[in-house]
């Protein structure tokens, strides 16, 4: 099955959430107008799963033809029903490397998030549109989200089969393919059904031994499955995650 992640969840073609068990979304206050969970497509025929968090970070993780996996993630500032973000960054699965991108654009309150994505170094550009998803609106749990995960990861440009655990408390173990272990937590967030999480590499066959990343992860309940992008503090790397419970 593919296993592209899409910010990050980011990647990130998504079907709407289901049971699990677990109680029907309750609408609560958006304190930043633009947050939610939204599902849409560009321009070239991109599916895009984009994540806006309350404090404006967001994830658009995209998959489709020709040359387009990965996830855009930076800042959003939002003005009376339009958006722009400046500091954007695409870290493409396909060509393995990174970019600038600025994004601007119209929101309306869990309803749509429409805009259009520019590459400066290029002068590409592509729009997007995406419609608001109430999946956003569940309470993410510690028990919702634990368990073993398996599924695939790409960092550093190379793509590695993963195996990962998450316990009642929240702390992950994790082992790819290449024998690199890595450990980290998970934290459900306030708002939203989104989880802070924090990864940091072991020691070698490690390529980055103790290196840092800190990011959000989305679970899908009807399905059972963990999407998830970390970063580290220079945002000069992105670890992208999706995993079958």
């Amino acid at each position: 099955m593919d296993k592209t992640l899409i910010i990050a969840s980011m990647a990130l073609a998504l079907a709407a959430c289901g049971g699990d068990g677990d109680d029907p979304p309750q609408p609560h206050p958006h304190l930043f107008p633009a947050e939610g969970l939204y599902r849409g497509k560009t321009s070239t025929n991109q599916d895009i799963t984009a994540l806006v968090l309350d404090n404006g970070t967001y994830y658009v993780a995209y998959d489709g033809p020709p040359f387009s996996r990965g996830v855009l993630q930076g800042t959003m500032h939002v003005d009376h029903g339009s958006f722009t973000s400046s500091d954007g960054k695409d870290f493409s699965v396909s060509f393995r490397d990174m970019f600038d991108v600025s994004l601007h654009g119209n929101y309306a309150t869990r309803a749509h998030l429409n805009g259009t994505i520019r590459y400066p170094a290029t002068g590409q550009s592509a729009t997007f549109t995406s419609t608001y998803d109430r999946d956003y609106e569940r309470t993410p749990t510690l028990a919702a989200v634990a368990g073993t995960y398996e599924g695939e990861a790409v960092a550093r440009g190379a793509v590695e089969s993963i195996a990962m655990s998450i316990s009642a408390t929240g702390v992950i173990h994790g082992m790819g393919a290449s024998a690199c272990r890595f450990t980290g937590v998970v934290r459900p967030r306030s708002r939203g059904n989104v989880y802070d999480i924090t990864v940091t590499y072991g020691p070698s066959p490690c390529a980055r031994p103790g290196h840092h990343l800190r990011g959000n992860a989305y679970y899908r309940a009807e399905d059972r499955t963990l999407f998830a992008a970390a970063i580290n503090a220079e945002r000069t790397e992105i670890l992208l995650f999706e995993g079958l419970r």
